[in-house]
């Protein structure tokens, strides 16, 4: 299993290495928080360049790493070894005695032109341990979990939980006041398509609800964009029929609008809830969404619920 066991600190500004210092000091202070998820709590060395005499990238195993650096020069030895890597953008007009590492992005995140890497940063402020573990999971393709609860995980939709989401949206009346999943093999290619582009786009999405203590999907919950709402961020969920009326709803999507305020930049959070799904307009209330009128979609009636953050 792969296991991030080294954080490599490369070139960068002295700022910005002790933000980052500072930062990873703090979280492994903290690692045993409430809400946490447990693979934060694991030892990993954090290891600097500069520091380790007569080392180089080419002495660690690359499938363990992640390189945080501003040096071109770093960052494409880490991308020739196959190493995770968060590039550090430097301002305009700063040097480091190397080809610093400055590219423009694409529409999916990619760099185009400059340095290679999995993820790009303009300032360590806000980054800590966590982050840093999910450059590392994008760069192995695996998914992130977004947050614990008291008996749930959340996490991105990995295609072995497929056959599970079958099953679940099998249940009675799961599709009452939600769509239906697309024929197997086209949900396939969608929820594939899904990871590559909405996942490693925005970072968020809809997430898959597990139990945490045997792993079983119990349900989706999450946020996304949408189209008919000019963009706005709209909360959705889905429980199984057996997990139903146990508060894994309000625990889980409570859970997802504090994530949402403290983690995203966003002014509000919407529901869209057909009318009629009386449950669902109860929980929305419960969850500080304030009703803001009807509106047709589809030729249905949708009442829709705000929370400003």
């Amino acid at each position: 299993m792969l296991k991030l066991n080294y954080i490599i600190i490369g070139e960068l500004p002295e700022q910005q290495r002790k933000l980052l210092s500072e930062n990873l000091a703090r979280d492994k202070a903290e690692h045993g928080k409430i809400g946490q998820a447990d693979h934060m709590a694991e030892a990993c060395a954090i290891v600097r360049l500069d520091e380790a005499a007569g080392k180089c990238l080419t002495e660690y195993p690359p499938e363990e790493c992640l390189l945080v650096s501003g040096s071109e020069e770093e960052l494409q030895a880490a991308h020739t070894c196959g190493m995770a890597a968060l590039c550090y953008l430097l301002p305009e007009g700063e040097h480091q005695g190397v080809e610093t590492a400055r590219q423009t992005l694409d529409k999916d995140g990619e760099a185009v032109c400059g340095a290679p890497a999995d993820m790009y940063a303009e300032g360590f402020e806000e980054i800590g341990r966590t982050f840093l573990v999910r450059v590392y999971e994008r760069h192995h393709n695996m998914p992130w979990t977004i947050l614990t609860t008291k008996r749930c995980v959340v996490r991105e939709f990995s295609m072995e939980y497929l056959d599970a989401l079958f099953e679940l949206y099998a249940g009675e009346g799961m599709t009452d006041y939600i769509e239906p999943l697309y024929p197997y093999e086209e949900e396939r290619a969608y929820q594939e398509a899904y990871i590559r582009h909405m996942y490693h786009f925005y970072g968020y999405g809809m997430w898959i609800v597990c139990d945490k203590e045997t792993g079983k999907l119990i349900g989706r919950a999450g946020i996304e964009h949408r189209e008919e709402l000019g963009g706005e961020l709209e909360l959705g969920y889905a429980i199984g029929v057996p997990w139903q009326r146990k508060g894994y709803a309000t625990e889980v999507c409570t859970a997802i609008l504090d994530y949402v305020k403290e983690e995203l930049d966003v002014p509000s959070v919407c529901c869209l809830i057909e009318e009629g799904n009386v449950v669902s307009c109860r929980l929305a209330e419960k969850l500080g969404l304030g009703w803001r009128g009807n509106r047709t979609l589809d030729g249905k009636s949708m009442r829709k619920y705000i929370r400003y953050f």
